[in-house]
């Protein structure tokens, strides 16, 4: 199996937008950039792209938004994580309020069964919600990019 950008595939130098290259590979810990050229990630940008996750526990929304449009056409390694964090909120904000219906819903169909469905459902959010914004905050730390897998982050900010 080839990865794309690999000499075998036949596409050399081409490579998937959105795709990032496992650790050892050419192009790992880069951000794509269409000039070609490997950006450059200043300690600033990478203390703001931690910030923007960490942050995100306490203002889920609102301080990754902030960060995104101070830093949307300064810093493109910042505008990626911001973005992702704001998305993570977005996404956990959606994906509550269908908690929230669904198990209001079974709630009433069960006699109070969906009430227990409703909070082990909560719980698995934020704990998976949690973990990814720790990841997310020590991979922005590190100048490394990281994608939050889509059930958790709904790609709508970019």
């Amino acid at each position: 199996m080839t990865t794309p950008g690999d000499p075998q595939d036949g596409m050399q130098g081409y490579t998937q937008p959105g795709y990032i290259p496992p650790p050892g590979q050419p192009g790992y810990g880069q951000l794509d950039n269409p000039q070609g050229q490997s950006p450059q990630v200043t300690s600033d940008d990478q203390t703001l792209a931690m910030l923007s996750y960490i942050l995100a526990l306490v203002a889920s929304i609102i301080a990754p938004l902030v960060i995104y449009l101070v830093k949307m056409n300064g810093s493109r390694y910042v505008r990626f994580h911001a973005a992702q964090a704001l998305n993570m909120g977005i996404t956990a904000f959606i994906e509550s309020i269908a908690i929230l219906i669904v198990g209001i819903l079974l709630a009433v169909a069960t006699h109070g069964l969906g009430i227990l469905l409703m909070v082990l459902a909560f719980l698995a959010l934020g704990i998976a919600h949690l973990v990814y914004l720790i990841l997310g905050a020590v991979r922005a730390y590190h100048g490394e990019p990281f994608r939050v897998p889509t059930i958790i982050c709904f790609r709508m900010v970019r």
